[in-house]
């Protein structure tokens, strides 16, 4: 306990010649998040939950459980390991305690979790424990309404329990995690078995006794037996709704929207279904349409969509002399406008809006979901947004989690939910509920909405993959 004690303040500051890491082997899932105000108009703080527990304790297969059983999009999950101090060239990696608590960067981690509370954008170094090198891509990471951190010592900063909301230890047996941890540092970080289980008998096991163990007294919640515990797992997941439910969010009620219950929201706009849209979505709906004939008939709709969605930004009345000298009692634009083109099929309406909007300043972003189908964000350009109306293009929306992380980038850099308007060609009936039920009152403007989603998230009767088609590159 003594030695728990002058520790407890460890910062980066221990070890100034460090740089700070982050295990490959660890991911980072990230989505956009639905507003929550207060009564004065304040984003309300996240839910923050800190998992604690023993290497190879099974606490990221817990976390990936709760999540799992939240259903919730809007989750940020972060693993301790990202906050490893460097390596430096002159220490011998198999004589280092990287279970002692001086190995973190407290500062960092800190200042990461508060960062993400506010709704910042924050950068995460990722770290290579087979070369014990600091490797030059880092994951972005945006601010959630759920936030998780999790491993061996997360408990054991007060400043960082200070911001956690709920605090869960854990508890495996040590026979279980030593051979989890010979099996994961093996075949995933290339060591030796000698090598192993010399780390784990020299640092692993003294530091569990020393600084792990004890920080149990701070926890609200204990696990026995980690990921084995479904029960534990369950209530936990239940205590977690409750306590959403206390800041205004129902993971339930959010989960599965009824659409047949649902009234079409004001701030969704659908262009009136002329024999002239109806004929050119038959054209761009056709499998046998040639590349030609579909990037022409796409551009076409694609400038009576973007027209509709000017309609929506402020205008002012503007009185102008005719050539005939008379007056004609007009309008004017009375907005600063730019436009967020989504990655890579946003780009098929670009055209389009700059045959429309003369010089308008674009921004673009690339997200893609991972294997688990959390979209994440690997590109970002931005112009000045300062005072701007901003128009998001993306010709699909099929579940809408792509579509939620655009609106929460722009968010983020501050621009208001009435400001932006989300242009589509196509979406699904599930997808714009649920984004129009996030963001109320962002405006969308599309020209069709498919009522059906298969249960791989594609759009029925839908239109394909409409940048395969557009640019050509469908392997059909």
């Amino acid at each position: 306990m003594n030695g728990l004690n002058n520790d407890n303040n460890t910062s980066s500051s221990n070890n100034n010649n460090n740089n700070n890491i982050i295990n490959t082997n660890k991911k980072v899932y990230t989505s956009g998040r639905p507003p929550w105000y207060d009564s004065k108009g304040n984003l309300k703080d996240p839910l923050v939950i800190g998992v604690c527990g023993g290497s190879a304790s099974g606490k990221t297969t817990v976390c990936d459980k709760i999540i799992a059983n939240l259903n919730v999009r809007w989750v940020v999950l972060l693993s301790m390991d990202s906050f490893y101090l460097n390596l430096s060239k002159e220490v011998d990696p198999t004589k280092y305690n990287f279970d002692h608590p001086n190995a973190f960067d407290y500062d960092l981690m800190v200042k990461t979790i508060k960062d993400l509370r506010a709704g910042k954008k924050v950068s995460i170094p990722m770290y290579c424990f087979k070369t014990h090198s600091r490797l030059p891509h880092k994951d972005t990471v945006y601010g959630a309404d759920v936030i998780i951190l999790e491993g061996i010592l997360t408990l054991y900063s007060k400043e960082l329990r200070d911001l956690m909301d709920i605090k869960i230890f854990i508890d495996t047996d040590d026979d279980v995690r030593l051979a989890r941890r010979l099996k994961r540092d093996i075949a995933e970080r290339g060591r030796t078995l000698e090598n192993v289980l010399h780390q784990y008998n020299t640092f692993v096991k003294p530091s569990f006794d020393d600084y792990i163990i004890p920080l149990k007294k701070y926890a609200d919640i204990i696990v026995p037996r980690g990921s084995d515990n479904i029960v534990a797992i369950n209530l936990l997941t239940n205590h977690i709704r409750l306590k959403l439910k206390e800041r205004g969010f129902d993971p339930e009620k959010t989960a599965g929207l009824n659409l047949d219950n649902l009234e079409m929201p004001k701030a969704i706009h659908v262009l009136e279904e002329t024999n002239q849209i109806k004929a050119m979505h038959s054209i761009l709906r056709n499998k046998n349409t040639k590349i030609g004939d579909f990037v022409f008939y796409s551009d076409r709709l694609c400038a009576l969509i973007i027209e509709e969605a000017l309609t929506y930004l402020p205008f002012t009345d503007k009185t102008v002399i005719t050539p005939t000298g008379a007056q004609y009692h007009g309008m004017t634009l009375n907005a600063k406008v730019c436009a967020l083109i989504v990655l890579r099929a946003g780009g098929c309406m670009e055209q389009p809006l700059r045959n429309i909007c003369k010089g308008i300043p674009t921004g673009k972003v690339l997200i893609q979901s991972d294997e688990k189908k959390k979209p994440q964000l690997f590109y970002e350009k931005l112009p000045d947004l300062t005072d701007s109306h901003v128009l998001v293009l993306d010709p699909t929306i099929a579940t809408g989690a792509s579509s939620e992380m655009a609106i929460r980038v722009l968010l983020d850099h501050g621009v208001p939910e009435n400001k932006i308007i989300f242009v589509s060609v196509i979406t699904s009936l599930k997808g714009i509920l649920y984004l129009s039920y996030r963001f109320p009152e962002v405006n969308f403007v599309v020209s069709a909405i498919d009522k059906s989603l298969s249960e791989e998230g594609f759009i029925l009767p839908g239109i394909g993959n409409y940048s395969d088609r557009y640019f050509g590159t469908s392997c059909n």
